[in-house]
């Protein structure tokens, strides 16, 4: 096992995820990995969990979607032990999963505050549902006060929008959230990074599904957005140095970015720190869509 804390670095997203699950081994909630080499003489790498309390994951999150103050911040997943896991062919629970759900979130949590982090439940999660239970874990910045979490009630939505146990998927007449941004921009000549033809002029963007644990209680649809500069203004990967017009197209494909989506309805929350060409290759941004809108 190894036990060298790795180095968390805000710059390199991956490192956040590694240094929390290298905390989940070390409370032995976590998912190990054990490498060596077989007989004939090839690596090998064997998946070891904890036994009757289920594992937990960490996974990145982008700083759009982090907590005001955080330094760091992911989402742990915990899935229960298999002993207590859902039939899904007989959509049952088995004996006890229940109370092993009930009381595992919370010594997960409890394990997690113990090491500094703040560690925020999803308010949706249940084993009647979902496969697993998630939870926003973050580090505040030294003098930032933990935010007070909204009441259940202020939640905009009377019924959980897909993927849950009953709706696995997004039904066509419902539109995914990455179906609403993509209609809204295409709509405004912005090119989708799987569409085909020649290289966009304003870059690629695309978006992919987020935990609904970070949507904006007032949303109905979002999503993560991704954009990428144009292959002209990108970093050589030869020299590692940035073209001339770099700032310039980030910043201005970024204001006509932001524009699309607002003048098609929607909104947009991105982290503290401007994006920028000299630090990022990418700029990230929560997209959504409010409740009342049809």
């Amino acid at each position: 096992m190894t036990t060298t804390e790795p180095v968390y670095d805000r710059a390199d997203v991956q490192s956040g995820r590694a240094l929390v699950n290298h905390h989940l081994v070390q409370l032995g909630i976590g998912e190990n990995w054990v490498y060596g080499v077989s007989e004939h003489g090839q690596r090998t790498a064997r998946q070891v969990v904890p036994e009757d309390v289920g594992v937990c994951r960490a996974y990145v999150l982008t700083e759009a979607a982090w907590p005001d103050g955080a330094e760091l911040c992911v989402t742990v997943s915990w899935s229960p032990d298999a002993a207590f896991s859902r039939d899904y062919h007989r959509g049952k629970l088995p004996a006890g999963a229940l109370e092993h759900w009930q009381e595992r979130v919370a010594a997960t949590a409890r394990a997690l505050e113990s090491l500094g982090y703040v560690v925020e439940p999803s308010r949706w999660s249940s084993p009647h549902y979902h496969h697993d239970a998630e939870f926003l874990v973050y580090r505040l910045r030294e003098g930032v006060p933990p935010r007070g979490r909204p009441p259940v009630t202020a939640w905009a939505l009377v019924t959980r929008v897909p993927p849950n146990f009953q709706e696995r998927i997004w039904r066509h007449s419902d539109r995914s959230p990455e179906d609403v941004v993509r209609d809204v921009l295409r709509k405004t000549g912005w090119r989708w990074d799987e569409d085909e033809g020649p290289q966009a002029p304003n870059g690629r963007v695309w978006a992919h599904p987020i935990t609904q644990m970070v949507w904006p209680p007032e949303a109905d649809r979002c999503t993560w957005v991704t954009w990428r500069p144009a292959a002209a203004f990108a970093r050589s990967e030869k020299t590692g140095l940035l073209p001339a017009g770099a700032e310039d197209h980030w910043r201005d494909c970024l204001a006509r970015l932001r524009n699309a989506l607002i003048d098609g309805g929607l909104h947009l929350r991105s982290r503290e720190r401007p994006w920028s060409p000299e630090e990022d290759e990418c700029a990230e941004f929560l997209v959504y869509r409010l409740a009342s809108r049809d």
